[in-house]
C-alpha cells in the first residue's frame, strides 16, 4: 500500500467507528432512501445547490469507502433514532450505491446551474384528493421505501395519502420547496363497532385520529420527521397542508421499517456505563404521565464474574407497577422494594411485562441485566406507573370510574381460565372500546408474546399505553396506543 493511501486508510479507522456487519434495510428494492426526493442533488437539504453538498458526498465516501448502501449507512432520516445514520442524503444518482457519481452529479449541476429535481417535474395542477377515505392515492411501500412528489397548489390545498404498512414503524419526512411552513400528519379512521367509518353529521366526512404529526420550520429547508407504532396491515392516511396562504412543492419519503433493523441510538456509549449497578447508585427516572422509557446498554466489563446490571430508582405514583424490556439478547428484569428485595423478575425472551402491585409514594428500583453474562449491547426499557383516571363527563357517557385491568381482566375472562382468547376479547371488549377500531388490531398490540391469547399482565401493560384524546394531550410518546373518540348511539 502506498505511503498516502496508507495514510488515509490509518486516518479512517481512527476517526470513524466501524458499523456493524449486519445490512442495513436489505430489503429495500425501487427508490432510494438516501436520495433526496425533491432534489437530488440537494444533499445537506438546506434548500441550496453549493460545494457543501458534493463535500457531504466525498466524506460519506472518506467515511465508509464506496459501495452498497444498504451496509454502509441508515437513511438520514432515522439520524437520532438509530446508529450510522447518514447526515444527509448522500446518494444524489439515486442508484443506492455509494460512488464517485454522487459528488459528480451535485458538481455537474452546480456547474448547469441547475437544480435537478422538483422545478420541472411537479404537475402544477391538484392531483390530489383532500379528503381522508378509500378515494385517496395509495402509496405502495411494500419494498419499505416509497417516495412522492407534490404540491399545495393554493390556499386551503389539502392533500391525502394512504399507505399500509407491512412492520412495525413508519418513518415520514416532509422535504418542503413551499413559501411557508407545511404539516404532515398520520391519522386513522374512526370505526364503528361493525368495522364501519364513523361519519361526523356536521362534515359528512369520516371521523379520524391522529397518530403523529410534524411540521416544517420556519426559514429552514430541514425535513420535517415524525415516527409512528403502526400495526401491519392497517390502513393509515398521510395529509399534507399548508399554514395560510402557503402554496408549493413538497416530497414525502416513507419508510417502514422494524427496530430490530437497527442498532438503536442509546443514551450513552457501549463500554461507558451511565447507570449505577445497585440500588445505592440507582439514578432517578423520572415519570411523565406515569411513563419512563431507557434506551441503553449492557456494557462490557473488565471481570466476567460481575456483569454490568442497570439500575433505576422510582417513587410508585399508582398502585400498579409494569416494566417490559427488550433487546437482541435475553435480559433479565427485576422490580425491587425499597429495602433491595426483590418482588419480581421475569425474562425478556417471553415478551412478557413484570406487572406488581406497589404502594403509592413507596421507592422501588428496577435493574436491568442480560441473562447470559457474555451478552452486552443495546435494550429498551418502558416502565408504566399508572392506571387509568377518574374523568370528568367529557359527553362521551364514560362510567365515574374506570375499572382497574384486574377488573377488567376478570369480566373478559369468561371462562376463568387466566387468559383471555380473541373471541373473549371481541365479545367483552371494556369500556366501549369495541366502537373505537376493529378489537383484532388491539388484541394483536397487546399481545406481546403472540401465543393467542391476553394474560393479566399484557392487559396492564396494553391499558397503560392506551391514549384517551383530550386527557393526556400530545402524541409525542412511541409506545402508546392512540385510540379515537368514543362513540355512542346516544
Amino acid at each position: 500500500m502506498r505511503s498516502r493511501q496508507k495514510s488515509q486508510f490509518l486516518k479512517r479507522l481512527r476517526l470513524h467507528e466501524a458499523l456493524e456487519s449486519r445490512c442495513l434495510l436489505a430489503s429495500l428494492t425501487g427508490d432510494s432512501p438516501w436520495q433526496n426526493p425533491l432534489d437530488p442533488a440537494d444533499l445537506d437539504c438546506d434548500g441550496q445547490l453549493t460545494a457543501s453538498d458534493a463535500l457531504m458526498a466525498i466524506n460519506a465516501i472518506n467515511a465508509q469507502g464506496s459501495g452498497d448502501l444498504h451496509a454502509k449507512f441508515a437513511p438520514s432520516m432515522l439520524s437520532g433514532h438509530v446508529k450510522g445514520a447518514a447526515a444527509g442524503f448522500i446518494d444524489a444518482s439515486g442508484d443506492s450505491e455509494l460512488t464517485a457519481m454522487d459528488p459528480l452529479v451535485v458538481i455537474n449541476a452546480i456547474n448547469a446551474g441547475l437544480h435537478l429535481g422538483w422545478l420541472h417535474d411537479v404537475s402544477t395542477s391538484d392531483n390530489q384528493i383532500g379528503d381522508v377515505g378509500a378515494a385517496a392515492q395509495n402509496i405502495d411501500i411494500s419494498s419499505g421505501f416509497a417516495k412522492v412528489r407534490s404540491a399545495i397548489n393554493t390556499d386551503g390545498d389539502v392533500d391525502v395519502f394512504q399507505v399500509t404498512p407491512g412492520k412495525a414503524q413508519l418513518n415520514i419526512s416532509l422535504i418542503s420547496g413551499a413559501s411557508g411552513i407545511l404539516h404532515v400528519s398520520v391519522v386513522t379512521i374512526n370505526l364503528d363497532a361493525g368495522g364501519n367509518p364513523v361519519i361526523d353529521p356536521d362534515t359528512g366526512k369520516a371521523e379520524t385520529t391522529e397518530v403523529g404529526s410534524a411540521s416544517t420550520q420556519t426559514d429552514s429547508h430541514q425535513p420535517a420527521k415524525v415516527n409512528v407504532d403502526v400495526t401491519a396491515g392497517t390502513t393509515y392516511y398521510v395529509v399534507v397542508n399548508g399554514d395560510t396562504s402557503v402554496t408549493g412543492a413538497y416530497a414525502l419519503a416513507l419508510l417502514n421499517y422494524d427496530l430490530g433493523d437497527f442498532t438503536p441510538e442509546t443514551d450513552s456509549p457501549l463500554g461507558t456505563d451511565s447507570h449505577g449497578n445497585s440500588t445505592a447508585t440507582a439514578g432517578v427516572l423520572s415519570l411523565n404521565r406515569g411513563h419512563a422509557d431507557v434506551t441503553s446498554n449492557i456494557d462490557p466489563v473488565a471481570a466476567p464474574a460481575d456483569p454490568d446490571k442497570d439500575f433505576f430508582k422510582i417513587v410508585a405514583v399508582s398502585g400498579k407497577l409494569s416494566v417490559a424490556a427488550e433487546a437482541q439478547f435475553p435480559l433479565t428484569i427485576s422490580i425491587l422494594d425499597n429495602s433491595g428485595v426483590v418482588q419480581g423478575t421475569i425474562a425478556s425472551s417471553d415478551r412478557s411485562a413484570l406487572s406488581l402491585d406497589v404502594t403509592p409514594g413507596a421507592t422501588y428500583y428496577i435493574s436491568v441485566a442480560a441473562a447470559t453474562a457474555t451478552d452486552t449491547g443495546a435494550y429498551h426499557l418502558h416502565v408504566a406507573n399508572a392506571y387509568l383516571p377518574r374523568l370528568p363527563d367529557l359527553g362521551h357517557h364514560l362510567p365515574p370510574q374506570i375499572p382497574t385491568a384486574d377488573d377488567i381482566f376478570a369480566k373478559l375472562d369468561t371462562d376463568g381460565s387466566k387468559a383471555v382468547s380473541a373471541t373473549e376479547w371481541e365479545t367483552g371488549l371494556p369500556l366501549g372500546l369495541g366502537h373505537l377500531r376493529i378489537a383484532d388490531a388491539l388484541f394483536n398490540k397487546m399481545d406481546a408474546n403472540h401465543d393467542g391469547t391476553l394474560s393479566v399482565d399484557e392487559v396492564m401493560a396494553g391499558l397503560a399505553k392506551i391514549h384517551l384524546p383530550g386527557l393526556t394531550g400530545g402524541h409525542g410518546d412511541n409506545d402508546k396506543m392512540v385510540l379515537p373518540p368514543i362513540v355512542t348511539n346516544d
